[in-house]
């Protein structure tokens, strides 16, 4: 797949470095916090640098929490905590992408070269979707899941799947360049998440699949632990999803990722 920065080869399953600049995400929310209440911009750094030589492939920074009950920032709160890492995106060889759904920070992480726009609400607002559009930059949809919906969890990804395609078509807008997220723990019960992992052929095709499953609820019905962190589970649902056609991880464990999928994909 060809991005700004280069091409990546995604034949073999590559590693997304979360670095999650807010206060509130479900699990890393406020690790970067220094007592003032200010971002730490040193450790964050250091963070960048550990994933790079931990061999993830992208590093996705977002600054707006999108967990069930978020509580909404503006945009330009959410551009202050980005700024600094939008000016050092071409100090690093590594692919950024971006975590937002807010026109004016996708706008100004275009503008400064970011290789990709991670954006959840998959461009539902006009504005956002007219700027990628023009800009045919990578971008990454995801699937919003309804529990009220009764019909078939594959037959509603596989619609949505289908109408981002149909829509982005119209506006002549290369398809190659999306990357798709079902969208695990968005608005889908735990069984669906697991018949979803069980069974990713079934909207694979000839899609480029990202998988978010990292430290997600439901990964407790894998096998029981009474830790508060889910790194085993998040590490066994990783090898699940590659193995059933995912090209993608987006993790917090990137050296543990990335030694597992060297051995089973060996280069």
């Amino acid at each position: 797949m060809l991005f700004p920065k280069k091409e990546l080869d995604l034949s073999t399953p590559k590693v997304m470095g979360i670095l999650n600049l807010t206060t509130d995400s479900f699990f890393d929310g406020g690790k970067f916090l220094k007592k003032d209440n200010t971002f730490d911009e040193l450790k964050i750094l250091n963070s960048v640098e550990a994933m790079i030589e931990d061999g993830a492939d992208f590093i996705d920074i977002g600054a707006h929490s999108t967990k069930p009950g978020f509580t909404k920032i503006s945009p330009q709160e959410e551009l202050d905590r980005l700024g600094f890492i939008f000016e050092k995106l071409n100090d690093y060889p590594i692919l950024f992408s971006v975590d937002s759904f807010n026109y004016e920070v996708i706008k100004e992480a275009i503008s400064k070269k970011i290789d990709l726009v991670n954006n959840v609400f998959s461009f539902r607002d006009k504005d956002s979707f007219n700027l990628v559009c023009n800009e045919n930059i990578p971008i990454c949809i995801c699937h919003q899941g309804n529990t009220e919906n009764q019909l078939n969890i594959f037959i509603q990804i596989e619609d949505f799947f289908s109408e981002i395609e149909e829509r982005f078509n119209r506006e002549n807008f290369d398809l190659n360049n999306i990357i798709f997220d079902p969208g695990f723990g968005y608005g889908k019960t735990p069984f669906q998440n697991l018949k979803i992992l069980s069974n990713l052929d079934k909207i694979k095709k000839d899609r480029i699949l990202l998988a978010g499953l990292s430290q997600k609820k439901f990964l407790r019905l894998l096998f029981e632990t009474k830790e508060n962190h889910l790194n085993e589970q998040s590490l066994t649902a990783g090898i699940m999803a590659c193995l059933g056609g995912v090209n993608i991880l987006r993790v917090h464990q990137v050296k543990e990722t990335v030694n597992l999928l060297r051995t089973l994909w060996p280069k």
